[in-house]
């Protein structure tokens, strides 16, 4: 049976073979190590069998086991009894899986974990091997008629470009062109005007043009409003094919407005963590909806419960990180056959992703070394 790592480290040639021979060095006799873990898919899966042991699935569990079976040892996996990554409390002393590292419970954490300051000077991170930002997953309004649909298949901006392509044509036409005698300058005005638009309403228009900028002019504004209307047109029959389903959550902004919204996030994460420091900005007014009863902490695993509960309802949003989220949205459309949840344009917090271990440990180097090995050759970092 495999000692624990603890006792296998305590042999001064296996610390010195992890250390000169970091990419291929095999523990002699194999090693037993503890290793934390939380669910938190797609990247970690904990299963539970019968009779109580913990296993992991995941992308995460197949990098766990390509380096235990390079380096040669077995692996028990816990999880903390909070269920959390882990954060410092108010005594000094740290929750979550990063308690568990500091504490000398465990040998590794899998997290994946962002890096902070304040983590680093209790437990050692690998090299980080992804990056995610966070994402912010809300229920589709229903299908609805809006009065102002015609307006919508162009933008504001290219309303008023028209507008003033218009006014442009028109006063050209009154200064360059030609001036009938018997019309006065106010009259001739407003016909040269209402010809103008009903070009671009497609009516039949009658307009006399004797000179040539007359034509040039005349035949330009022509030619636009015909192409404007042509796209408008086809744009707003395949608009009008589906009904209109509001999306009003589109950054935090927005989900800080809506005072009817509670926002579901993770306790004790890098992010609960970072968003409580900050002084100024949407993110302190993020995290201050905490004291006015607007935010709800739950693990990752009941997330799906909640979006198919509380986030249909249109009560809730959940936060989590944009990897995690479609995934989140697809294992309910595959189960439901409906997409029924969408994910904010705006996404934030980007951190990097990595494995944990005890403070000073040789073992976390190593395991570095074999996903990410470092090239001498160019000074790069590439896939192993």
């Amino acid at each position: 049976m495999s000692r624990p790592l603890r006792e296998v480290l305590q042999d001064p040639e296996v610390v010195q073979g992890l250390q000169e021979h970091p990419g291929t060095y095999r523990f002699p006799s194999g090693a037993s190590l503890v290793v934390s873990a939380v669910h938190w898919p797609p990247h970690v899966v904990v299963s539970q069998d019968v009779a109580g042991s913990l296993s992991v699935g995941g992308p995460m569990a197949l990098l766990l086991d390509t380096v235990a079976g390079s380096l040669n040892f077995t692996y028990r996996i816990v999880t903390p009894a909070d269920g959390t990554w882990g954060a410092k409390l108010e005594n000094g002393t740290w929750s979550g899986m990063v308690g568990q590292v500091s504490r000398q419970e465990v040998d590794i954490a899998l997290g994946p974990f962002g890096i902070t300051e304040s983590r680093s000077k209790i437990v050692d991170f690998t090299r980080s091997f992804y990056f995610d930002d966070r994402s912010v997953l809300v229920g589709k309004g229903v299908p609805e008629v809006d009065s102002w649909f015609f307006l919508h298949p162009f933008s504001a901006f290219v309303w008023v470009a028209l507008l003033a392509t218009l006014l442009v044509a028109w006063l050209a036409l009154l200064v360059l062109g030609h001036h009938p005698s018997d019309a006065g300058l106010v009259k001739w005005a407003s016909h040269l005007l209402f010809r103008q638009l009903q070009v671009l309403l497609q009516q039949d228009a009658t307009v006399s043009l004797f000179l040539g900028v007359e034509r040039l002019v005349g035949g330009g504004w022509v030619v636009v409003a015909m192409m404007f209307m042509w796209s408008y047109q086809g744009i707003l029959v395949s608009l009008l094919a589906v009904r209109h389903i509001p999306h009003p959550i589109q950054t935090i902004r927005d989900l800080v407005d809506h005072a009817s919204l509670t926002v579901i996030m993770e306790p004790n994460t890098i992010v609960t963590d970072t968003i409580s420091k900050i002084r100024s900005g949407e993110l302190k007014e993020l995290n201050d909806l905490k004291y006015v009863g607007r935010v709800r902490y739950e693990h990752a695993k009941m997330f799906p419960w909640a979006l198919d509960t509380l986030v249909r309802r249109h009560t809730h949003v959940v936060i989590s990180t944009s990897l995690s989220s479609d995934l989140f949205i697809a294992d309910l459309f595959a189960r439901t056959g409906r997409c029924d949840f969408y994910k904010a344009r705006q996404t934030f917090f980007s951190s990097t992703n990595c494995i944990i271990g005890q403070k000073g440990s040789p073992i976390v180097p190593v395991i570095s070394y074999r996903y990410l090995p470092f090239s001498p050759i160019n000074n790069l970092v590439v896939m192993k």
